[in-house]
């Protein structure tokens, strides 16, 4: 680890360190380098000095302004050639909440900033320069603790933590190569689609059509006397519809648990074009799902990519939803649990049948990460929903890259869960960045 501190007195190309950090860097005195922080470098000149303190590295005013370097904090310098990179430097991208950055969520990553060290950038799409290929955002101060605004150079790595897409995504990998992680976006019935084609994954996915008009609810109901509508884009279990139909008549269950009786197709289809989401719905085969005491239950496996770049699975929470409610999200109402304890004392398996359940979630989660990435999806923070029928057999209910949020952990009071996913994925934006086991080769901006 070293420090970075800024010198108005140096000449404005110059940056000075110990003796020993040229013997360890294979570097000689006065040797003409590239100094690299982010994705901007300069040319510098690299001057030794008995006087600079072991673990520091004296950099000229005019170098510091033109890199943006905060000048606090524990830095790490990797030589690549004749480039000095500086880093990490990570950037945090989120969207606004009545207009601010969510200061409160983003302190849980700062928490673990001793793990990563280096520059946390936070910003928001909107921060974005496109032009001038800066950003306004907010800087971490280990120091002070807190976040501070200003102008600066793009980051080496970005997680992406918005709902915000191309053209600003598009930007981004262009810049900065393959260093954003979790930079796409696919509704659900894309989704749905991608794993359909998946010979290994089908099975385990309800049926499932577009809702294009009132005689797909129709021809639906021939495979299934239950059915829910889902928004394509839509997320918290909001505007989900049950459909039951039951003699000459046909049941929707809206809003959690209101009930509105439609006799005609016509009819129904007259409501649901008041009611449609603007991105359309799915309509999706009802399964026959375990429950308890009239509670949905669900089960949430968090699967991300760690510090070596590996899957590792953090666990597994289930979702028991409000009684006859038809969702089980927390924000609906919903409770949560670890989900090998729901698996033992409320549907009462064996330990060893509650492993294997678990392990068969895994299996399937594992496959579908690994067929977004081979389909050209850098996929690093996903959350998978299951469902267990009757009969024991597993289905997908839905796959979370939009941000899945790791405080479903905490709702089931399994903070070290939370606090090991959040760590992972910094670790692995860290390693993105060129200070983890390996790293990608990264932009340059002059």
């Amino acid at each position: 680890m070293i420090k970075i501190r800024s010198r108005s007195s140096l000449p404005s190309d110059t940056v000075l360190v110990a003796p020993s950090f040229l013997v360890k860097n294979n570097l000689t005195r006065n040797q003409s380098l590239l100094l690299q922080f982010g994705i901007t470098t300069i040319p510098i000149k690299l001057t030794i000095s008995e006087k600079v303190p072991q673990g520091q590295m004296l950099v000229s005013g005019a170098c510091m302004n033109k890199l943006k370097i905060p000048a606090e904090g524990q830095f790490q310098v990797r030589k690549d050639g004749n480039t000095l990179i500086i880093g990490p430097y990570i950037g945090i991208l989120v969207d606004k909440l009545k207009g601010k950055l969510p200061f409160q969520n983003l302190l849980h990553y700062t928490k673990i900033y001793g793990h990563i060290n280096g520059a946390l950038l936070a910003f928001s799409p909107k921060d974005v320069n496109l032009r001038t290929r800066t950003i306004r955002g907010f800087m971490y101060s280990p120091v002070k603790k807190m976040w501070i605004s200003g102008q600066y150079r793009y980051p080496s790595s970005i997680f992406n933590k918005s709902l915000t897409g191309n053209p600003l995504m598009s930007h981004f990998q262009h810049n900065l190569g393959k260093t954003i992680f979790n930079d796409f976006r696919l509704d659900k019935w894309s989704m749905h689609k991608l794993l359909s084609r998946n010979v290994s994954v089908r099975t385990q996915l309800p049926r499932t059509i577009l809702y294009q008009r009132p005689q797909d609810i129709s021809r639906m109901f021939e495979h299934s006397e239950e059915l829910y509508m889902k928004p394509v884009q839509g997320s918290f279990g909001s505007h989900i519809l049950k459909l039951s139909k039951q003699n000459n008549k046909i049941t929707v269950t809206h809003k959690g648990s209101l009930k509105k009786v439609f006799y005609s197709l016509q009819e129904l289809g007259q409501f649901l074009q008041k009611q449609t989401h603007h991105s359309g719905y799915l309509i999706q085969e009802r399964i026959k799902l375990v429950s308890s005491k009239e509670r949905l239950i669900d089960f949430r496996l968090i699967l991300v990519r760690d510090g070596h770049g590996k899957w590792k699975r953090m666990g597994i929470i289930s979702k028991l939803g409000p009684r006859r409610s038809i969702v089980s999200n927390i924000s609906a109402g919903g409770t949560a649990m670890e989900g090998k304890r729901t698996l033992r004392r409320i549907l009462h398996r064996g330990e060893a049948e509650a492993n294997a359940i678990c392990g068969r979630m895994e299996k399937i989660a594992r496959t579908i990460a690994k067929q977004l990435v081979s389909s050209g999806y850098h996929a690093a923070n996903l959350g998978f929903d299951f469902a267990l029928d009757t009969q024991n057999k597993l289905w997908i209910i839905e796959v979370n890259h939009n941000d899945p949020n790791p405080t479903i952990a905490l709702d089931a009071g399994e903070k070290q869960m939370f606090h090991q996913t959040i760590k992972a994925n910094m670790l692995y934006a860290k390693k993105l960045a060129g200070f983890g086991i390996s790293h990608p080769s990264k932009g340059r901006q002059s």
